[in-house]
């Protein structure tokens, strides 16, 4: 009964964004979504009781779908970090490129809207994605960098901005990888004089913070990062019975793939998480892993 749900509800999600794509989300009504679809509007409002709901729900999907590949191209073990920022920097691209008939109408429908700023939910699921940024660039350049974290999110949130600009555009001749690798390498050369330079930050970190802070102070790492470092703490064990070792490994194995999965199943998350409770070695990792998978938002990249 859960998959059917979960089917039905991506059923919606994917119908109310090829008619969003077409004539907007302002001008859509729900009764066209449930035409569509199949269904009733009294159906349809079982599954989503607003039409901002829907939409909510709209872009969180696009966000985990451009997430879990990001994901496992992070876990990948014989690419080097410039490589993986590549790969996921072509990843976001490549998606933003399938998804530009709906972006490009839902940016005509903000701008014409009046609203300047965007809803709160949308403003905190970017949090995350600043801090694994600020992250992965401390493993590119070292803990010297940090002070430009600021200036270097700034470069390549506008440069990204503009190459989506590029995409939209009919007849781009610029393959996506070809954006990916020319964004990597100036990022490179950017950080690169900054450290030679040593000029003072145009961010400084006070302002980061500030941009950084959450009500739940979402963490810098991923659930996957957290999984393997507690891997790596099962390996190095010598208080645990070999039965409760494997038991434990198991979970963590269990729980790793099924984040993975695009619908990550709850009662799976859960059932995984409340094994790992009797092993102290873990506490402090699985309470951090408890943080990142809440249902609202999903895991942290």
């Amino acid at each position: 009964m859960a998959n059917i749900s979960v089917d039905k509800k991506e059923k919606i999600i994917k119908t109310a964004m090829q008619l969003f794509a077409i004539k907007g989300s302002t001008a859509t009504s729900m009764q066209e979504i449930a035409e569509l679809c199949g269904i009733s509007k009294g159906s349809l409002y079982l599954v989503f009781k607003s039409k901002e709901e829907l939409v909510r729900s709209i872009y969180i999907y696009c966000f985990q779908m451009i997430r879990d590949p990001l994901l496992q191209t992070e876990e990948e073990s014989h690419t080097s970090p410039q490589e993986k920022l590549q790969k996921q920097i072509e990843i976001l691209l490549d998606h933003v490129y399938e998804l530009r008939e709906f972006l490009q109408r839902q940016i005509q429908d903000f701008a014409g809207s009046g609203q300047t700023d965007m809803p709160e939910w949308m403003r905190k699921s970017s949090i995350p994605v600043m801090q694994w940024f600020q992250a992965k660039l401390e493993t590119l350049y070292g803990k010297e960098v940090l002070p430009y974290a600021g200036d270097l999110i700034l470069l390549v949130h506008g440069m990204i901005s503009s190459y989506v600009r590029v995409i939209f555009q009919p007849g781009n001749p610029v393959t996506t990888s070809h954006m990916a690798n020319h964004l990597v390498n100036l990022v490179d050369i950017v950080a690169a004089g900054l450290l030679a330079g040593k000029p003072q930050p145009l961010i400084p970190d006070l302002i980061i913070t500030s941009w950084m802070e959450d009500g739940e102070g979402c963490l810098r790492k991923n659930p996957l990062q957290l999984i393997k470092e507690m891997k790596q703490q099962l390996s190095i064990t010598t208080t645990m019975e070999p039965r409760q070792l494997e038991d434990t490994l198991e979970s963590l194995i269990i729980l790793e793939k099924e984040i993975l999965v695009t619908h990550p199943r709850r009662a799976i998350v859960q059932g995984m998480i409340a094994n790992l409770e009797s092993c102290t070695e873990l506490t402090e990792n699985l309470k951090n892993l408890k943080k990142l998978v809440s249902p609202e938002y999903g895991s942290c990249i």
